[in-house]
């Protein structure tokens, strides 16, 4: 399948999860996430927020860990008009709004993607997926923020996708504008791509 098929049977899959697996499986995705990676050695994590309707990964357990437990600046993103990504700093009373397609947005001032990448820390980037392959190819949404956010990260970055399901054996049609990740989370397993 190509990435068109791909992104609508995925989501389809997605949407079939009660609330209840969706929870769970967001917990284990959380739990594995901590057990694995050393989240202690990253100055700024930048997150998702997830779309509830759309049955993503639930950040937020992984969001409020990090406030609880580590002393690390935490990043959630903001589609502007131009759609381009601006970096906001997330905290437990950062304000909230949806924006037209029910994403959860800050309303605080926000950094570009150089001026967050401008830095010699060590950052981790969650990302949301649709799907993925053994090669760590991710689909999206299909509108290229993460892609265009991505190509201008550092060595001492860490791009990290979390799924509910397991890869794709290869997905046909990437495109060199496509950056690939270096782990997807799921709930039982981590991949890791070289």
């Amino acid at each position: 399948m190509n990435k068109s098929a791909l992104r609508k049977a995925y989501l389809e899959k997605r949407l079939l999860l009660t609330d209840d697996e969706v929870a769970a499986k967001s917990k284990a995705i959380k739990e594995l996430l901590f057990s694995r990676l050393m989240m202690h050695r990253y100055d700024r994590v930048h997150c998702y927020l997830p779309v509830k309707e759309r049955n993503e990964v639930d950040t937020s357990y992984i969001l409020d860990t990090l406030h609880a437990d580590f002393p690390v600046s935490v990043y959630v993103p903001k589609i502007e008009p131009d759609g381009i990504l601006t970096h906001h700093l997330y905290e437990k009373d950062t304000a909230l709004e949806l924006n037209k397609w029910n994403v959860p947005e800050p309303v605080n001032e926000g950094v570009s993607s150089s001026d967050f990448f401008n830095t010699d820390d060590d950052i981790l980037v969650i990302v949301p997926l649709l799907a993925y392959d053994k090669s760590g190819n991710r689909i999206g949404y299909g509108k290229g923020y993460y892609d265009r956010f991505l190509s201008l990260k550092t060595e001492s970055t860490l791009t990290v996708g979390l799924s509910f399901f397991e890869p794709e054996e290869h997905i046909p049609d990437t495109e060199e504008t496509d950056i690939p990740l270096e782990y997807v989370f799921t709930p039982k397993r981590v991949w890791g791509f070289n």
